[in-house]
């Protein structure tokens, strides 16, 4: 699973899975996901997980309270994690969230996404039109989550643009500067940067920067063997200096302490 660090091991700590949302949330979610484990005999565990441009919406429960400073059960909203998402997970416990798509939050509950960038916020009452009561249960938190983002009739136009502009940011390997970004965008530069900033939360070139990272660590963990200085340049950094900066920066290792730690 694509962010996930580390994926020849870590995956035996915990259950992972993830399912498609329904039509009319799949609007505003890419997929929702559950984590299950039981550490009761066993060490706590370190999760890290790079992650992408998004917000998350988490239903929460377990023996290892508090969770994000929290007591469970909660329900809470995880805003864009501008680094790495890093948790210690313990005893007995499961998670069930829902990955909102690159400004999909926003489009559907109107909430300023950098007012929530690298912050973990418990659901407020004025979130939905009813108060929420979910179940500490995999299927029936993530079937009620699914209704709930799913009632939703208007679709932002300014949303569906942002994300035909982010999808070609994360699928054309050929764009490596701001500027580039700039030339296929349906507004001007400064307005760009507005729209990033309250539907994503970050700017533009840290989702630039985010989503080539992502490339570098995924071939990094395929081949650790490979040439970083061929791979910096291949993803658009000027040289192996700069990729190295940005990848410590971002993802708090260099390249070749993540390839030490987690190629396969």
């Amino acid at each position: 699973m694509r962010g996930l660090v580390g994926r020849s091991g870590s995956t035996s700590a915990f259950d992972l899975d993830r399912w498609a949302p329904s039509d009319a949330t799949a609007r505003f979610v890419e997929h929702f996901w559950s984590v299950q484990w039981d550490l009761r005999e066993q060490s706590p565990f370190d999760s890290t997980v790079i992650t992408f441009p998004s917000v998350h919406l988490t239903h929460e429960w377990g023996d290892d309270s508090p969770r994000h400073g929290f007591a469970l059960p909660n329900t809470l909203v995880h805003g864009v994690v501008e680094r790495v998402f890093q948790t210690t997970i313990s005893e007995r416990g499961a998670v069930v969230g829902a990955r909102f798509r690159p400004g999909g939050f926003t489009a559907r509950f109107g909430r300023y996404a950098a007012g929530m960038t690298g912050r973990v916020l418990p659901v407020d009452d004025e979130l939905f039109s009813e108060p929420i009561h979910l179940d500490d249960d995999v299927d029936a938190a993530s079937a009620r989550l699914d209704e709930l983002i799913g009632a939703h009739s208007e679709l932002d136009p300014t949303y569906v643009a942002l994300t035909s502009l982010v999808d070609r940011i994360r699928d054309d390997d050929r764009l490596h500067r701001v500027e580039q970004v700039m030339q296929h965008s349906p507004w001007s530069a400064r307005t760009t940067q507005r729209v990033f900033r309250r539907y994503v939360g970050v700017p533009v070139k840290w989702v630039l920067c985010r989503y080539r990272l992502q490339q570098a660590a995924l071939e990094i963990e395929s081949h650790p063997g490979a040439d970083q200085a061929d791979l910096a340049v291949s993803l658009g950094w000027y040289d192996q200096a700069h990729f190295i900066n940005d990848f410590r920066t971002m993802l708090g290792s260099t390249p070749g302490e993540y390839a030490a730690t987690h190629g396969s």
